[in-house]
């Protein structure tokens, strides 16, 4: 597939990798923590943490030999994401949220309330 977003959709295009990275951002790193935050069927979260090692999104480092236990980091790919998902989140806040804004974006050093969707900007095909 030639365009960037589609190629991008097949290594995270599936809800529960998005619903992982967003924990994963938040700081979670273990498979315990990932199944009680979501709620996934454990099948499902090891095939999932499993695709986004393989697409380089995450890295999955040994913490336990006895027995093996591993938790799940951000790679370079994963914390890029980030843009991304607050992107996602915006959109999802100001027109899927019944109530309301149910999530507020804040700059980290001012504390000031955000919107990450800048609408200045055009994408420019490359041949």
């Amino acid at each position: 597939m030639q365009c960037p977003a589609a190629r991008s959709l097949e290594r995270i295009g599936e809800w529960w990798s998005i619903l992982i990275i967003r924990d994963a951002l938040h700081g979670l790193r273990r498979f315990d923590e990932f199944q009680q935050s979501l709620g996934i069927a454990p099948n499902t979260l090891s095939r999932r943490l499993d695709a986004l090692v393989d697409a380089g999104i995450l890295e999955r480092r040994e913490y336990s030999e006895h027995p093996p236990r591993y938790e799940y980091l951000l790679a370079d790919r994963g914390r890029d994401f980030r843009p991304v998902f607050l992107a996602l989140l915006a959109w999802g806040n100001k027109y899927f949220t019944p109530d309301g804004e149910s999530v507020l974006i804040a700059n980290k050093k001012t504390g000031a309330i955000v919107d990450p969707i800048d609408e200045d900007w055009a994408v420019i095909a490359h041949p």
